[in-house]
């Protein structure tokens, strides 16, 4: 039962995951917070999830010839740097008993930042910027956060690795998502043996969840053909103010609460999207 409950799970993190181009790890993390288990079980589980992810990603962009492999090295270096400062600190407060409470914090500070910037409207572009005067140090800070936030709260850090890698490095979209991946496969593994090693993990859980990802990913990336880029991006930064509610909740309230919030989110989003889909398949028999 346990296993048809993860692959499920899986699924709609799939989805969500396929169509916003999110990693499974930022979703994952706080729906098994609200479901119970213990946070280096959160954190193992959800590494475990973005290994899987990660890995048939960077082989994709592998064969397209997108990865820097200059930066890769030192963003991996110092990156699983990043996962040996997170991992004690996460044991430690959980020995303590303040893991959750400070994962939560974490979490809802880092999804504010980017529900923020989803949802705000965008003046002007960006000028193009002069080359940076010390990219690999630049690289290997970027790396060292990316790997502290990925061991601390269970994610890839592949979304606070690419728009820095473009922003600070400018480095061109696909150019930065391959190396951002390639970075990411080597960061998780270490963040993931860490916990592994020091924790109890259910690996049937992680495949479980894996199976369920690559099932569903399918299916939410063809569904952004339904929608527009600029309703994607007001899809995505609602799901990052559910998560946030459902996270404080979480801290204060019982947690079935937070679960609800998260269901009526994928309400609306399967809602949305089986009406688009109804209205696109209207225009074409009225265009034959």
């Amino acid at each position: 039962m346990d296993i048809i409950l993860f692959i499920l799970l899986g699924g709609l993190i799939g989805i969500f995951s396929g169509f916003f181009g999110i990693g499974g790890g930022i979703i994952l993390t706080p729906l098994l917070l609200l479901l119970g288990f213990s946070p280096t079980f959160v954190i193992g589980t959800s590494l475990m999830l973005s290994l899987g992810t990660s890995i048939s990603g960077a082989i994709a962009h592998f064969r397209m010839g997108n990865i820097q492999w200059k930066y890769v090295a030192i963003i991996n270096v110092m990156g699983i740097i990043g996962t040996q400062i997170a991992h004690p600190l996460i044991t430690k407060l959980e020995s303590l008993g303040y893991a959750e409470t400070a994962i939560s914090v974490f979490y809802i500070m880092l999804l504010g930042f980017f529900a923020v910037t989803l949802l705000k409207k965008q003046k002007n572009k960006q000028a193009s910027r002069p080359a940076p005067a010390f990219p690999l140090l630049i690289a290997g800070l970027i790396g060292l956060g990316a790997g502290f936030i990925s061991s601390a709260l269970g994610v890839s850090g592949g979304f606070f690795i690419v728009p820095l890698l473009i922003s600070l490095l400018g480095l061109k979209a696909p150019h930065a998502v391959g190396t951002s991946l390639a970075s990411v496969v080597f960061i998780v593994t270490a963040g993931f043996i860490s916990y592994s090693l020091s924790s109890t993990l259910d690996y049937i859980a992680g495949i479980s969840l894996i199976i369920g990802t690559f099932l569903g990913a399918p299916l939410g990336a063809k569904s952004t053909l339904l929608v527009k880029e600029t309703f994607m991006r007001l899809l995505l930064g609602s799901l990052y103010i559910c998560m946030i509610l459902s996270v404080i909740v979480n801290l204060f309230l019982p947690s079935f609460i937070g679960l609800i919030i998260i269901g009526a989110f994928a309400l609306f989003f399967f809602t949305t999207l089986i009406r688009q889909k109804w209205l696109s398949r209207k225009e074409k028999e009225a265009v034959s």
